[in-house]
This record gives structure tokens, C-alpha cells and sequence, in this order.
């Protein structure tokens, strides 16, 4: 287990410990049964996991649900950062602004307001939703504070926070007394995450330092956390664990073994210094390990975990400058939280490429029952419908109106798909 330490020694005893965890797998060997428990850490092989679509039942999509969301000058949506459902809210924040939508799409109000006033925010970054208090916490890095926010836009509070909360890229409560942040990922910035008192904001400690940080801070690839219930997991870059919350430490829960080795730390420092972190991604993936696990999501009943294999490069050009891209194909994994039965699936391996299949659009966030993707309206419009003839997702009459009545600069479409059973 991780234990929250002084910053100074965290970064020693946290490789220490992987290192004996790496040791631990390795001795157990590929035999073993795929849901075998080390020590309280459940392994998952996805080569032994069953291929399977828990979301379509005889091919058909009856049971998703699709909320377009209302398209009007007062909540036109730019790029979108962070969706988060609560009871009958959908909140949508993007490069400006917070918005909340009510379950049919409808557009309620904004979340703070931009201003030098006294009740107005310098900056807006991350939120995080507050299901016991019933609030939106939006963090202010200008005013040192967080704001506080009922559903219908009304400020409630403004708290101060202590100066180790800073340059943050997400923020989660990870139970009712303590919440998680991300930080960004650069040299100043040694830890994936500090953990904070949920009332005050006061500093707890550090957890989880980054394995590489880029020269230029960046938000690309970064870990991500997922909570729901009394379940709290979070990830960590270039490792396939997964991590929990529990009794003030930090342990992992999860290691979900692709068949690919883990990224040696030698080889990423070899390599270094690097301009941004995805460098050391697609390097990773490049020589034939594994580049961990992307993001995770939590229903009540089932977790489900992003990852991706390396397919190749490509090239493109970016201001006259030749730039190299890498290819990838998106995998997941979803598991029973019970009973760690567990499935694999590729959305383009298996099903095809239509927008509207699950995880074709990875998903954003995640409900009590589904997994959430958000489709922008433009590759919505973009639809070539001559190909939608026989394909069985567009007989759905619903999809076929939302790609009839799409036009580019709409709103996205927010989609459920129901998460009942694997």
C-alpha cells in the first residue's frame, strides 16, 4: 500500500512499493486465474477475458438514450473539458465557462461569472460536484479560492485554499472528508495528485509522483479519477495499476495486464528531457510496451478502464513543419465490481466504426447505470448518409433524426448507454 508521506521521501517509498508489486505479478505467472487476488490487488489479463458487447442486446441500440443539448447564443459550447451528470443536471464545462443543462438538454444557467466584482471569479478551472452538499466547486487559481455554487448558478460560499493546491487540471472528491486533485504535468510539478480536506481545503499530502514531467506544462494524457458510491480509482501514467482511497492511503486496487511489459524507468530517462509528456506515450508504445492505463470510469455496478495498443505512425504538417503522429487502437476493459468478472472490448474490432457505437467516442463520464459519451454536433453533421443504409444502429428512428436535424455548430449530443450486465 501507498501511505501518504512527506513529499521528500514519497517519491523513494512509492517506487520502492510498485517495484515489489512488479515482482509480485511477475511471480505469480499468466496461469493463474484472471481474477486472481495478490494481497488485495485483483490482476485482470485481457487476453483471458471473453470479447463481448454488454451494451447492444440483438444488435440493436433500444435502450441508449441520446439528450441533445439546446443550442442558443447564451450556452454555445467550445471545447469541451469535463462533463459531469448529477440527479437531473448535466454539467458541461468548456475553455470559458461552466454550464448546466437539465436531463433533456434544455439550458438552465451558467456557474460563475468572469469579473472583478466581489461575488465574480478572475479564472475559472476545474469542478468538481459536491453530491452531499448538493454544490459545484469551481476553482478560481487567480483569487486562491474555490467557489461554490448551488445547481442553479447562486454562489453559496467562497473558500480559501491552502498554496499547494496549485495549477491543477482536475479535482474529485474521493469521499466525504477528503478530495483528490490533479495536478498539470510540469517540472514544478513533481506529483500526479494532493489530497486536500474536503470542508476547508486544508493540504493533506502528495500521492503518486509523475514518472516524467515535460518541459511545457501539458494536459494531454494525464491521469484521470473516477467516483461513484463508496468507490474511489484513479490512474496513473505509464502504469497499469489503478489506484484507490482508503482508510487515508492511497493502495492499488487493480492491475489490468494488456499482455505488453511495463515502461521501464531507465528507458524514460534515457530518452529525456522531453518537451511534453505524450513524447514518452508514443516512445513507449513505439518499443512494444505498454503505455498504461488512459482513464477509468465507475458505475455502481461495474468499472470499465481505457487503454490503447500501438498501431503505427503517420505524418502531417503543422505550420509548414512536418510533424509525426501516432496511431492507436482504443481498448476496454469492463469489470463486475463484485465479482471481478471481467470482458474485453475494441469498439472499431468489433463492431465497426459507426459515431454512434460505444467507446467509438470515448466516454466522458459515467452514471449510477451507463457509461457517457459526448459526440460534437460537427462530425455528427459530418455523417455520409448514402453509408447508413443497412447498418443496424442507424434503423434506430431517434439517430436518424439527431443526424437529419445536426447542423455543425450545434451543440454536442450527450448519449447513455445503459451498463446492466457483462
Amino acid at each position: 500500500m501507498t501511505e501518504l508521506v512527506g513529499n521528500s521521501k514519497l517519491k523513494e517509498i512509492v517506487i520502492v512499493k510498485y517495484a515489489v508489486l512488479v515482482l509480485i505479478l511477475l511471480a505469480v505467472g499468466c496461469s493463474q486465474p484472471n481474477d486472481r487476488i495478490l494481497s488485495g490487488v485483483t490482476v485482470f489479463r485481457t487476453k483471458d477475458c471473453p470479447v463481448k458487447n454488454p451494451f447492444l442486446k440483438d444488435s440493436l441500440p433500444d435502450r441508449w438514450r441520446f439528450v441533445k443539448l439546446e443550442t442558443s447564443d447564451d450556452c454555445l459550447i467550445g471545447q469541451i473539458q469535463k462533463v459531469a451528470v448529477h440527479k437531473n443536471f448535466i454539467v458541461v464545462q468548456d475553455d470559458k465557462r461552466t454550464l448546466v443543462f437539465d436531463s433533456t438538454g434544455a439550458f438552465r444557467n451558467r456557474i460563475g461569472q468572469i469579473g472583478r466584482g466581489p461575488q465574480e471569479q478572475l479564472s475559472m478551472g476545474a469542478f468538481y460536484v459536491d453530491d452531499q452538499g448538493e454544490f459545484i466547486g469551481v476553482y478560481d487559481i487567480l483569487r486562491k479560492k474555490v467557489f461554490r455554487y448551488g445547481f442553479d448558478g447562486k454562489l453559496l460560499e467562497k473558500v480559501g485554499y491552502d498554496e499547494e493546491m496549485d495549477f491543477i487540471k482536475d479535482m474529485s472528491l474521493a469521499d466525504d472528508q477528503n478530495l483528490v486533485v490533479l495536478f498539470t504535468n510540469a517540472q514544478d510539478y513533481p506529483n500526479e495528485y494532493g489530497v486536500f480536506k474536503a470542508g476547508n481545503y486544508a493540504f493533506r499530502d502528495y500521492a503518486l509522483p509523475y514518472r516524467v514531467t515535460g518541459a511545457t506544462s501539458c494536459g494531454v494524457a494525464q491521469p484521470s479519477m473516477a467516483k461513484n458510491n463508496g468507490m474511489f480509482l484513479m490512474t496513473s501514467v505509464l502504469n497499469d495499476t489503478l489506484y484507490t482511497w482508503h482508510d487515508g492511503r492511497v493502495d492499488p486496487l487493480y492491475v489490468i495486464q494488456t499482455g505488453k511489459q511495463a515502461f521501464p524507468q531507465k528507458a524514460i530517462d534515457d530518452g529525456g528531457p522531453y518537451d511534453y509528456y505524450p513524447e514518452v506515450v508514443s516512445k513507449a508504445q513505439k518499443k512494444g510496451y505498454s503505455s498504461g492505463i488512459e482513464r477509468v470510469w465507475l458505475t455502481e455496478k461495474f468499472g470499465c478502464a481505457e487503454y490503447h495498443i500501438y498501431r503505427g505512425t503517420g505524418t502531417y504538417y503543422l505550420n509548414n513543419e512536418l510533424k509525426e503522429i501516432t496511431f492507436h487502437a482504443v481498448n476496454y476493459l469492463i469489470w463486475d465490481l463484485k465479482t471481478r468478472r471481467a470482458i474485453h472490448y475494441s469498439p472499431a474490432g468489433t463492431w465497426g466504426s459507426s459515431l454512434f457505437y460505444p467507446g467509438r467516442k470515448t466516454f466522458c463520464t459515467a452514471t449510477e447505470n451507463a457509461l457517457v459519451s459526448c459526440i460534437p454536433a460537427y462530425e455528427i453533421a459530418g455523417i455520409d448518409r448514402a453509408k447508413m443504409d443497412g447498418d443496424p444502429i442507424y434503423s434506430d428512428s431517434r439517430i436518424r433524426e439527431i443526424v437529419d436535424s445536426t447542423e455543425e455548430n450545434d451543440n454536442p449530443v450527450i448519449v447513455y448507454y445503459p451498463l446492466d450486465s457483462i
